[in-house]
This record gives C-alpha cells, structure tokens and sequence, in this order.
C-alpha cells in the first residue's frame, strides 16, 4: 500500500480516488504512517470498499 502526503502537510493519502491524493511535491511511504493524521475520505473509501 502506498500512502502519501503534501510536504507540509500532516494528512495521509492511500486511496488513489480521493480528491486530495497528492500528484506532485509529496511524501510517500510504504508502510501504514505512526505519526500524523489519516485522511478521513480515504477512511471512508476503504470502510465503503471504494477506495482504489
């Protein structure tokens, strides 16, 4: 799973559908982050099973 974050940012992105997935100037990591905040549309995705 890759999650992803703005540089400058405390959120984290791992649904490549939400509207906020970073595209440019981000972070990536490649294990679930411990520090910062989970993007809550990405939670709702996943809960949903829509997050791609």
């Amino acid at each position: 799973m890759e999650y992803r974050k703005k540089k400058w940012s405390d959120t984290w992105h791992w649904c490549k559908n939400c509207s906020n997935w970073p595209t440019s100037d981000y972070d990536v990591r490649y294990t679930k982050p411990t520090s910062g905040e989970l993007c809550n549309q990405c939670k709702s995705k996943e809960k949903d099973g829509e997050c791609k």
